[in-house]
């Protein structure tokens, strides 16, 4: 049985592969160039503005909601929530490293470059474990909560996940 919960999550997965496609695309644009192109700038920017509102959003969802709910089959110290909890707080030390380069930018007017290393130091390793975390939890967490989570427990979530977007500061509920 579909869980409104779980489509809710693959349909941000979807943003979020959107948005690491530009963001590897950007990287590639100024691999081997030290500094960052005016014309990636403004991208790369967007793209930290989507992470901080969008991936963090996502996982405070899956953390706050989603995953309490599979701790009743699931422990939160060990096995498939504690590998995506950890893997939780990795993408989001590597978003921070990636969103300081990016407001690192506007700091240096003179070069870039340090900020380009920045970026692509947290970039790249952004992308790989974000595709390769977001294919875990399609493969094997999220057919584990559809094939055991009931209708009343997907309303929770639903309901955790409003609540969660309801305490985002003010200005930022309107983005979701």
């Amino acid at each position: 049985m579909p869980l409104r919960s779980i489509e809710n999550l693959l349909a941000e997965h979807r943003e979020v592969e959107k948005v690491l496609a530009d963001l590897e695309g950007l990287l590639d644009d100024f691999l081997t160039n030290a500094e960052v192109p005016d014309s990636s700038k403004q991208a790369l920017r967007d793209i930290a503005d989507f992470l901080a509102r969008g991936l963090i959003l996502h996982i405070k969802k899956e953390d706050d909601g989603l995953f309490p709910a599979l701790e009743k089959f699931l422990p939160r110290g060990a096995g498939p929530l504690a590998v995506m909890l950890e893997e939780h707080r990795e993408i989001t030390q590597l978003y921070l490293g990636l969103r300081d380069g990016v407001a690192g930018l506007d700091q240096s007017r003179a070069t870039s470059a340090p900020s380009a290393v920045r970026i692509r130091d947290n970039g790249r390793p952004l992308i790989h474990l974000l595709r390769a975390h977001l294919s875990k939890e399609e493969r094997i967490l999220f057919p584990f909560a559809e094939g055991h989570l009931s209708e009343e427990d997907d309303r929770r979530i639903l309901e955790k996940y409003d609540e969660i977007v309801a305490h985002l500061p003010a200005g930022e509920q309107t983005r979701q």
